[in-house]
């Protein structure tokens, strides 16, 4: 009985991983033992698919230039099953929380556990944005104090980078800047 190489490998479990891209706004499935071997899609299946496809390919092309193919890595084996001390009051705590949830202590537990886990990453992001909203902050303040009465841009006034003009008709007052509603406010 003759076995195809290629269908052979494409059986193989090679593990995959898929991760949201912000930046391109799209899930990306990665097999993390072939190298260069991706895919992207709208979402997770589609990701996943598109990534199943990108394998075959991967597989084909390096089998037909005859090179190496890497055996798929093996997870460590986990049943599962952790032993955890905790404190009475702790452990009162949660059992009532669950409880009180309709859950079973166990099932409860997991629930604070995987929220823990999809919190740190949401944590990571979120002090990333709050880094380019300060940085941001910091923009608008030093271009606020480099001429009086309104903000400039890298030495460009914020009329002339935007093609904002002032009121050319008469008996129109300008509008108030930043600094000048600031200052009549500090001044009541």
């Amino acid at each position: 009985m003759k076995t195809n190489p290629l269908e052979d490998l494409k059986a193989l479990a090679y593990p995959v991983r898929v991760e949201y891209d912000d930046e391109d706004a799209v899930f990306v499935a990665d097999f993390l033992d072939l190298p260069g071997c991706s895919a992207t899609g709208a979402t997770v299946a589609e990701a996943y698919e598109n990534a199943l496809a990108a394998k075959a390919e991967w597989l084909r092309v390096t089998l037909e230039q005859g090179l190496p193919v890497p055996k798929p890595s093996k997870a460590r084996d986990f049943s599962g099953r952790i032993l955890v001390r905790l404190p009475v009051s702790l452990h009162a705590s949660l059992s009532d929380r669950a409880r009180v949830n309709g859950a079973s202590l166990n099932q409860y537990i997991v629930h604070l556990l995987s929220a823990g886990a999809a919190g740190d990453q949401v944590s990571s992001k979120l002090e990333a944005v709050t880094g380019h909203l300060r940085a941001i902050e910091s923009w608008m303040v030093a271009g606020s104090m480099t001429r009086p009465g309104g903000m400039s841009w890298r030495g460009t006034d914020q009329s002339e980078r935007f093609g904002w003009q002032e009121p050319k008709h008469q008996g129109v007052a300008p509008l108030p800047t930043a600094s000048s509603a600031f200052e009549s406010a500090c001044t009541i």
